[in-house]
């Protein structure tokens, strides 16, 4: 028999079970012990620090594989708690309590449990374990979509740790904010976060800590579809958990290697990260993730063709799912059953399995709803929880104050009495000395009747100014608009596109009354070098290229516009004058001249800009592009490819020696649409969230229409774009070029 990759791997699972199934008696026998243990002190009467410390084993051992049982556990610790212990050691256990509530998706159960435990550690003066169930109680809104509520909390939370110099509560909540950050697609604020929390974790050595924080960051990476630093963190966080000792969490963390790879069709690879996760996961008993891996392991299976095994697998998922009711493993179970049944050509199994998944899929789409339901209750009743949580924060500050006032006033009374005693003589002089502080207090008043009169001068004046501000303001939007009409008479007419290309259009909208985007049009007569097969003058030895860009300036408005000016001058002066006709050589000569115009090598300036040239040269029906930071969309036979520019932008820091562009060659002999444009239509916030549209969702309208008239397509997406902001500010300039070639 022939040892391929997937039977080794199989052949490990099967070693890995026994073993596995070895540490489940353990566990079990364990378990086992200290419950008996339990019940006959019961029945001895046994009260106190022991019946919870054996509680809290049987907790830990029972919270992955038995959340139910752990959940009984730890109410039985709670009325011990209750009853015979301090409100510190009751928080633990509502904080207990809470993250099985959690972990099983209860988040209304959960938030009330965070926050008995969050007031129970602040009234027992546990400044630090209050903040920590501060975040966990910020994240029961995290996970429903509730960010702002969130990140107030986990903002108090962080203010707390900051008193208490408690670092590594610091870079938990660090990690959180980046958390919110990522969900609002702000990747640069999101990884600035985790970066800081990163550098935390690592000082005070928490590996499990540094390996969440890989997590995020990973996270960051896959949103943005860089996978190559995904990966890397991905295997960062594997090596950190395995030094930490947690291997639930490494098996997690195998997991999201495996769908990385399963999303990049890198079956192989996704096999074996599968594998891993589940031999670990199978130590936990029977939970979620091993009918979930299972599911993965069968679909690759399916794909390749391995059909026995992908039977195994997802009848095994299905079992599971079916004896602890997992809706969401259930519905995948069955439609791999479909799909592999259909494959063999089993239509009646096939047919019952795709039944039987409709009606799965249908309740767990109702779980689903009741669960949105459930979110919606929490954003309704939120404000309710906040202003409870508030009130409560000012009730226990005011029971201090009332303390310590009454502190205050008791040793007032002792002193005001002993001075009394001693002092009465010079009860006059104090008189006195009253008199003259009244005839001081009269003096201050007519100050202060002076003062006002000085006060009510400088609002006269400060309206006079204001007067002013708004005469100048009117000015300076006057000579803006003449600046509009400047620009916009220095961008190319669109009559060009008509003119060399068979149609095309020109979306150009910007955020203000002048661009920080400009587009650029330019026809270069190229003389060909004479040939031994043609003569010298033959009309063939010129040839024209056609050069079509978008360039996306830093900034917007004003600022913006007079990069684009800069832009517009250089592009002349490289094209038109130079004669430099290669994109990525323009984009050479572009960088250069806006780095020693602005003289960024001896000023902190870092202003410079995105862009997308394409020369198209009809005589050898070549396209070719170069990009700083924006692509190109190409479409060739119905089928749309991006050709994705560098990474580096036009001018700014710059780290390296020489800033070289990357030239891509396209041959459009045959019928050819082409894209290209700023970023500004794709990072526009809107749609019922309120998020960014984001690059692949842009690129999928861009094109859905490309067979279309162009005027259509124009006017697509800008119907588009005003439906998807809705009442929203613009957030940048906008600017789409289509050109259909042939």
């Amino acid at each position: 028999m022939r040892l391929t990759k997937h039977n080794i791997c199989t052949l490990l699972l099967v070693l890995c079970c026994s073993l596995f199934s070895y540490a489940d008696n353990t566990d079990s026998k364990q378990l086992d012990s200290l419950d008996a243990k339990l019940q006959k002190n019961y029945e001895l009467g046994v009260k106190g620090k022991e019946n919870l410390e054996i509680l809290r084993k049987l907790y830990d051992l029972t919270k992955i594989s038995e959340p139910y049982l752990a959940l009984e556990y730890a109410g039985q610790a709670m009325q011990f708690a209750v009853s015979e212990f301090s409100k510190s050691v009751q928080a633990e256990w509502a904080e207990a309590i809470a993250d099985i509530y959690f972990e099983q998706k209860v988040y209304y159960l959960a938030m009330e449990d965070y926050f008995q435990a969050y007031s129970l550690y602040l009234t027992d003066g546990e400044s630090e374990k209050s903040a920590y169930a501060l975040l966990k109680y910020g994240d029961t809104y995290f996970i429903q979509n509730v960010e702002d509520v969130a990140m107030s909390n986990y903002t108090k939370a962080d203010s707390i740790f900051m008193v208490c110099s408690c670092m590594e509560g610091h870079a938990a909540a660090m990690d959180r904010i980046g958390q919110v950050e990522l969900n609002r697609y702000q990747y640069d604020k999101a990884l600035a976060f985790f970066n800081d929390a990163l550098t935390i974790s690592q000082n005070i050595k928490n590996q499990k800590l540094v390996a969440e924080t890989y997590r995020y960051m990973a996270s960051v990476y896959d949103q943005n579809e860089d996978y190559e630093n995904e990966e890397k963190y991905l295997n960062n966080a594997v090596t950190k958990y395995r030094l930490a000792g947690d291997k639930y969490e490494m098996a997690k963390t195998y997991y999201m290697l495996g769908e990385m790879h399963l999303k990049n069709e890198d079956y192989n690879e996704a096999f074996i990260m599968f594998m891993r996760s589940y031999n670990i996961f199978q130590n936990f008993g029977n939970i979620t993730y091993v009918a979930s891996v299972n599911n993965k392991l069968g679909r690759i299976s399916y794909i390749k063709d391995d059909l026995r095994n992908a039977e195994k697998k997802a009848l095994e998922a299905l079992e599971a799912a079916d004896q602890n009711q997992w809706l969401k493993e259930k519905t995948e179970a069955l439609l791999l059953l479909a799909d592999i049944n259909n494959k063999k050509g089993k239509i009646e199994s096939a047919y019952d399995y795709l039944s039987r998944f409709t009606i799965a899929n249908d309740s767990l789409y109702e779980a689903k709803k009741a669960e949105s339901f459930s979110e919606l209750q929490v954003s309704i009743t939120t404000k309710d929880k906040e202003k409870e949580l508030a009130i409560y924060e000012q009730t226990l500050q005011k029971n201090k104050i009332i303390t310590s006032i009454i502190i205050a006033v008791a040793a007032l009374i002792v002193l005001f009495m002993i001075y009394v005693f001693l002092n009465s003589r010079k009860i006059k002089k104090v008189n006195n000395l009253l008199t003259t502080k009244n005839e001081e207090i009269n003096s201050q008043k007519d100050e202060i009747l002076r003062q006002k009169e000085i006060v009510d001068e400088f609002n006269a004046e400060i309206r006079l100014r204001n007067h002013e501000i708004e005469e100048i303001n009117q000015s300076i939007t006057s000579s803006i608009n003449y600046a509009a009409r400047i620009q916009k008479a220095s961008l190319p007419h669109i009559d060009f596109i008509k003119k060399h290309f068979a149609d095309g259009y020109v979306y150009f909208h910007p955020k203000e009354i002048v661009s920080g985007d400009f587009y650029w049009f330019s026809e270069v007569k190229i003389q060909r070098p004479p040939s031994l097969f043609r003569r010298k003058d033959a009309a063939d030895d010129e040839s024209n290229k056609l050069i079509v860009a978008i360039i996306d300036c830093t900034g917007h408005g004003v600022p913006g516009a007079f990069m684009s000016m800069l832009g517009d001058a250089f592009l002349n002066q490289i094209v038109n004058l130079q004669k430099i006709t290669e994109p990525d050589l323009i984009l050479n000569e572009l960088h250069k001249l806006v780095r020693s115009t602005l003289q960024q090598e001896t000023t902190e300036n870092n202003d410079g800009m995105d862009a997308a040239i394409c020369v198209i040269d009809k005589a050898t029906k070549k396209l070719a592009f170069a990009g700083a930071k924006n692509p190109l969309i190409i479409v060739q036979n119905d089928k749309v490819e991006k050709v994705n520019g560098d990474i580096k932008s036009i001018g700014g820091i710059q780290k390296e020696d020489q800033r070289v562009f990357t030239k891509h060659e396209i041959d459009i002999s045959i019928p050819t649409t082409f894209y290209i444009y700023s970023d500004g239509y794709q990072d526009q916030f809107g749609g019922k969230e309120g998020r960014k549209l984001m690059a692949k969702p842009f690129r999928d309208l861009l094109t859905s229409k490309y067979n279309a008239p162009f005027k259509e397509q124009e006017k697509m997406l800008f119907d588009f774009f005003n439906k998807w902001r809705e009442e929203r500010v613009q957030m940048d300039d906008t600017t789409v070029i289509g050109i259909k070639i042939w």
